[in-house]
């Protein structure tokens, strides 16, 4: 008890799969706010209070909090169009503590498979015990870099689904180039996958915020190519939708937060220069060349 109290209270990142407690604390947070664009009703629960150290410990949370919520909130309009569209499975890769199967409105009848690292899913399956989603929902435990148990689960997924959606929210940055490429390969070559929703950054090198490289030391950053677009195209994917921050926060109405020095920055840069930098980041629906 006292090594879970203690647990409960650090306020670290030892390994990749803590940021789904940061990511959930946000997704909590946002349903308190009164022009909440989402309620997420199981995320405190699922964040639990090491979330939320971790997010009190990280700095500059309100841009944080604002780039996950805009990705989220993009995210789930993109899942509700190409559930229109005819997908009868959602493949949800590093799915972390998302809650979208409890708090969406899906098809009774749909298949939505989660993978993750089995910590986390021995996590969420203990935390929602009890709880009921809206559609079938199967968890699996397992190391995404694993290649050979990877190809084995999507040919088993694949046989199954006649229109398989693929999302790999805030995952793609956490991996390397070769692993990109390698997890964009695989996915090709299973038939049923006709959309894959993932969420880019075009900005190149990235310049983490002053604070930021200590707390993901555990959990850097990888994935940088010249062109986020041009790479994946490589493989047999080119993005047929895009939604970028910029559109996004106009469309739910949440500008960039003020927040010293980016965010005041932001307020004075000529909107053309704002709008360009915030189009560098967003979501996008890829589909097979």
């Amino acid at each position: 008890m006292r090594t879970d109290i203690r647990r409960d209270r650090d306020s670290s990142i030892t390994h990749v799969s803590d940021t789904a407690l940061w990511v959930a604390t946000f997704r909590a947070l946002e349903g308190q706010r009164a022009d909440a664009v989402f309620d997420d009703p199981l995320a405190a629960l699922l964040a639990g209070e090491r979330g939320r150290n971790i997010a009190r410990a990280i700095s500059r949370p309100a841009m944080a909090e604002w780039g996950m919520i805009i990705r989220t909130s993009a995210i789930d309009r993109l899942i509700h169009e190409a559930l229109s569209d005819g997908i009868d499975t959602v493949l949800n890769l590093g799915a972390g503590l998302d809650a979208r199967p409890y708090r969406m409105q899906l098809p009774a009848a749909l298949r939505w498979i989660e993978v993750d690292f089995p910590n986390i899913v021995e996590l969420k399956n203990t935390k929602l015990l009890g709880q009921q989603p809206v559609c079938r929902v199967e968890r699996i435990g397992m190391d995404l870099l694993d290649r050979r148990s990877r190809q084995e689960l999507f040919a088993r997924y694949g046989a199954a689904s006649r229109r398989t959606l693929v999302i790999t929210e805030g995952v793609i940055s956490y991996l390397s180039v070769y692993d990109a490429s390698t997890l964009a390969a695989d996915l090709h070559a299973e038939p049923s996958v006709h959309r894959w929703i993932q969420d880019f950054d075009n900005a190149g090198k990235r310049r983490l915020p002053r604070g930021w490289a200590k707390h993901l030391k555990a959990a850097p950053f990888l994935f940088e190519v010249k062109d986020w677009f041009e790479f994946f195209k490589k493989y047999g994917w080119q993005s047929s939708k895009i939604i970028t921050s910029f559109e996004e926060s106009n469309q739910i109405n949440r500008p960039y937060p003020v927040d010293f020095p980016y965010g005041l920055l932001m307020r004075v840069l000529p909107q053309e220069m704002r709008r360009r930098i915030l189009s560098l980041s967003g979501v996008a629906v890829m589909q097979r060349c």
